[in-house]
């Protein structure tokens, strides 16, 4: 789990901290124990904190998680790599359910809260935090299925 989050970061520090959340974070989770799968759990975790990291220390950026943009300098061909993964991305957020990628885009792109979105949509705050988890392992199976990884 260290590894996947240092690969994130890429810094040893900041990979600490979002570990020691992560564990945190799970721990509370009453149901973790009943999971199929918990290391996948534990990945979505740490990718929202992860992103909460990220919000705190740039206000008001949009989000582009699965993109590293400082690697569009590589040259054309990785340039071009990088709209195929924007337009894959783009697919698989427009087959989301539409209440689904509403959330998500609420969440992602525009930054409201939880809170925010279970007010303005009319849903449960544990709705819009399934809608949430539910969207990024989506995503991010379906970006594995088509070939990319978080190195390319």
């Amino acid at each position: 789990m260290k590894a996947f989050i240092h690969g994130l970061t890429h810094d040893a520090a900041q990979a600490d901290d979002i570990y020691q959340e992560t564990l945190l974070r799970t721990g509370k989770s009453a149901r973790f124990t009943e999971l199929e799968s918990p290391l996948a759990y534990m990945i979505t975790v740490a990718k929202s904190v992860l992103y909460d990291f990220q919000r705190k220390r740039t206000p008001n950026a949009v989000e582009v998680e699965l993109i590293d943009l400082e690697a569009a300098n590589d040259g054309p061909e990785h340039a071009h790599q990088q709209q195929q993964k924007l337009r894959c991305i783009a697919a698989i957020i427009e087959s989301m359910s539409p209440q689904r990628r509403q959330v998500f885009l609420l969440r992602r792109v525009e930054g409201l809260s939880r809170d925010d979105i279970a007010v303005q949509l009319g849903l449960s705050v544990e709705a819009v935090k399934k809608h949430l988890t539910r969207a990024m392992t989506e995503l991010t199976l379906k970006l594995e299925e088509a070939g990319w990884t978080p190195d390319n």
